[in-house]
Order: C-alpha cells, then sequence, then structure tokens
C-alpha cells in the first residue's frame, strides 16, 4: 500500500471521482438514495476529506484500489472533518448529504468501544477497470497486518450483502447489523488475526 501524498486538488478530485464511479456502478446499498452524480460527488468530498486527513491509500501509484484507514487512539483531526461537512451542505442537496452521513455513523465505534484500540477501515473501493482480478484482498493486506502486529481487530461499516460476502472471503466476520429507516441496512464487518481464512 502506498499512502496518497503530494497530489493537487485536481488530482484528489479525479481519485474520488474514479472512486465515486466504482461505487455507483454497485447501485445498492447507500447509493441508491442518490443520483450517480450526487455518489460522484459525496465521493470526491469523502476522498478530500480522508487526503487531508492523512489517512488515505492506494494499491500502487496505478491506483488500483483505495481506503482510508487509521487507529481509533489516533483518529483524524477535526479540521478535515468539518471542511468535509461544509462541502456535503453546500454542493449537494440537503436529503443527499444527510444520507451519506448517516452511512458513514461509524457503528463499529458502538460496537468496539470497549476495544481500548483498533484499526478502522472507510471507503475500501477497487476502480472499475480492476475489479474481479483480486485487488479487493491487496487492499485490505496493510490494515490487516497492522492489526496483526498489534493485536487489535481492524473494523469496518458496509452497506450491502454482497460486499458482506466479500469481506468474509477476505477473512472478515460479520460483527452486527442495523437497520436505517431509509431502508438499507449497515454491516458492521471486523477482521481478528484468529479468523484469518
Amino acid at each position: 500500500m502506498h499512502k496518497v501524498e503530494n497530489k493537487s486538488k485536481e488530482e484528489i478530485a479525479e481519485i474520488g471521482r474514479k472512486i465515486g464511479e466504482a461505487f455507483t456502478a454497485e447501485k445498492a446499498g447507500i447509493v441508491t438514495l442518490l443520483t450517480e452524480e450526487q455518489t460522484v460527488k459525496a465521493f470526491e468530498i469523502m476522498t478530500e476529506y480522508f487526503y487531508r486527513a492523512g489517512v488515505l491509500y492506494s494499491t500502487s501509484e496505478t491506483g488500483e484500489g483505495y481506503l482510508a484507514y487509521w487507529e481509533k487512539k489516533t483518529k483524524p483531526a477535526i479540521g478535515p472533518a468539518l471542511h468535509m461537512i461544509k462541502r456535503f451542505l453546500w454542493e449537494l442537496p440537503l436529503k443527499a448529504g444527510l444520507a451519506v452521513m448517516q452511512s458513514g455513523g461509524e457503528q463499529y465505534a458502538k460496537i468496539f468501544k470497549k476495544e481500548q484500540n483498533y484499526i478502522a477501515v472507510s471507503m475500501v473501493v477497487v476502480l472499475r477497470e480492476f475489479q474481479g482480478k483480486g485487488f479487493m484482498r491487496r487492499v485490505l493486506e496493510q490494515p490487516f497486518a497492522e492489526a496483526e502486529e498489534k493485536n487489535i481487530p481492524c473494523v469496518l461499516d458496509t452497506d450491502t450483502p454482497l460486499k458482506v460476502k466479500k469481506y468474509i472471503r477476505c477473512g472478515m466476520e460479520l460483527a452486527g447489523e442495523k437497520k436505517h429507516k431509509a431502508g438499507f441496512s449497515l454491516y458492521t464487518m471486523a477482521y481478528h488475526a484468529s479468523s484469518a481464512g
């Protein structure tokens, strides 16, 4: 994995656009509440947030896949989060912005609140042209390795049963499910060294 650094605002927007397009291809979960344009814009905003927070990684310089991750003990600074919320409010319709923020409610933080530390993962994505080629495992390798090294869980929230199955194939287990009024469920997944497959 490579930390995404030294990119221009335009380069980060382009990465965010590609990430958004990969998520729109699924046509399930939270993206069904948004138009394709709103989904792409939401992921552009989130990508900028994770980049500014210093927690955005890619599989390589080619950028086949991306994710953001951090430790509970070193959660990203509040400044980039406030900037993200401001962009959501200014650049997306209120309903769309609220739907995206609701899906990012960090359900894992509630389920694993008694853990002193964990690796929190967000925005796991393999870009469209690289899907189906085994990159999902590669995207998750580094956070899983760090979780094993520190003997702490690696956790994430996801929004479709298909994604749950993909994460299970990568060695995670279902730790919780919460149904939202908007008609989708948020699933919390966890990786423990003992659950590696």
